[in-house]
């Protein structure tokens, strides 16, 4: 009898432990989580103020004769491009054009790493933005910058009072008209260079007209030439909300 009760205090012992030691694991394993979670929003807000300070230099450059040429200093990248500003928004960025579609979709100007991106063309477009279909992406970040004003074209009165997308490159100002928002997913062949011929350029442009959330006059030729503007609309990570603008001629 001795020896079953002191057999049975000798589990009871080995339960303490073994519960102690689960208890002292899922400390360390909570902290670990605390602590990743930590970094992660403080190279977050580290991301977001890096990307605020760059933006608001070349904003404040962007006033001068030549904004690209002022981007490139202040970044020290040739990369950049163009300048895109929409009124009654707040996107004013310079423009990047990068090797592929994903460097600058997690690097900054400076090419750095940063979670915000760039705004940046599609690679196999042309810098000098005279090809038919010109794709510019960003990111919809919700601290409100890069992509995210692209939403307010979902709204009618907006759309119809906020048409006019400008472009300044180092030689041109270019001004665009918005004719067609639309929400999608990846599976619709939106982002496109190149084209067979007019008609299959103009096969596009009907398809997205189709899809556009409110109407527009704007009359679209085969010898045309489109902005597509292109965002993720935060809901999936294969939805995509796209502005679609014509190229109306260069600004006095």
């Amino acid at each position: 009898m001795k020896k079953v009760i002191a057999r049975l205090k000798l589990d009871g012992n080995t339960r303490k432990q073994a519960i102690l030691c689960i208890l002292a694991l899922l400390v360390v394993v909570f902290a670990l989580w605390f602590l990743s979670n930590l970094s992660a929003h403080q190279r977050r807000a580290t991301d977001d103020e890096e990307a605020a300070r760059l933006s608001e230099m070349i904003r404040n450059a962007a006033e001068s004769a030549s904004p690209v040429q002022a981007a490139r200093g202040i970044a020290g990248n040739e990369d950049i491009v163009a300048y895109i500003e929409i009124p009654g928004t707040s996107i004013r960025y310079a423009v990047a054009h990068g090797a592929d579609n994903e460097f600058y979709l997690h690097h900054d100007l400076r090419r750095r790493p940063n979670e915000n991106g760039s705004i940046f063309l599609d690679y196999l477009n042309s810098p000098d933005f005279t090809d038919r279909s010109t794709i510019i992406y960003g990111h919809n970040r919700q601290n409100g910058t890069k992509f995210y004003d692209l939403q307010l074209f979902q709204d009618l009165p907006f759309f119809e009072t906020n048409k006019q997308i400008f472009l300044r490159t180092m030689d041109d100002d270019l001004v665009y008209e918005v004719f067609a928002v639309f929400v999608t997913h990846i599976n619709f062949q939106y982002i496109q260079v190149e084209f067979r011929d007019e008609d299959d350029f103009l096969e596009l442009v009907h398809e997205m007209q189709r899809r556009s959330m409110h109407p527009s006059d704007v009359m679209i030729a085969g010898n045309d030439r489109i902005l597509i503007l292109s965002t993720c609309t935060g809901i999936g990570p294969t939805g995509r909300l796209v502005v679609v603008g014509r190229y109306m001629g260069l600004t006095l």
